[in-house]
């Protein structure tokens, strides 16, 4: 299994293994809007190859955190990671979520967030983002908004998670580069 940079001749094709694996359409819509805004980074839009053809992605972009005096800082946000129903269980997505880890810890960022299942992401370091003092802007279970620490980490990273207009489309409060 190779895990490159995804294509613009791959970007169908992906948005597909969304809808395959979400059963709709929102996910596959936030990475087509995402890719459109000058929140995207192509080399964070990473695909899982097995014989040449894509069969996951995922999707790291910036988000805002602000703290209680009104200070925004740049974060990163896993959203999403899909891998197609046929290629599931057999590490494609592990090696989705370590190779853009790596990925960004290479680029200095202090910390990835996400929205996901409680049971998946602590494996890769991912704690509940509560315990860092880093508030979602909507209503979710306290386990499923979690953060994950990179080396430049430090404890200013706090406060309130605000997302950029492609996030809109899932239902996500818009509150960063309006």
């Amino acid at each position: 299994m190779e895990i490159r940079p995804e294509r613009t001749d791959e970007y169908a094709l992906v948005e597909q293994i969304h809808r395959l694996a979400f059963g709709g359409e929102q996910e596959a819509r936030v990475v087509a809007l995402v890719r459109q805004s000058a929140f995207y980074a192509p080399e964070l839009s990473l695909v899982a190859v097995v014989e040449g053809r894509p069969v996951g992605h995922i999707l790291f972009s910036e988000v805002g955190l602000q703290d209680e005096q009104g200070v925004m800082r740049k974060v990163a946000v896993l959203a999403p990671l899909a891998v197609h129903p046929g290629f599931q269980n057999l590490g494609a997505g592990k090696h989705l979520v370590e190779a853009g880890l790596a990925r960004l810890e290479a680029r200095g960022a202090p910390l990835v967030l996400v929205r996901g299942h409680a049971h998946y992401y602590p494996r890769f370091g991912f704690v509940p983002s509560g315990q860092l003092g880093i508030r979602p802007p909507f209503t979710v279970a306290s386990q499923e908004y979690m953060a994950r620490p990179l080396s430049a980490y430090t404890p200013e990273y706090r406060g309130t998670v605000r997302y950029p207009a492609a996030f809109a489309e899932v239902g996500y409060p818009v509150e960063y580069g309006l």
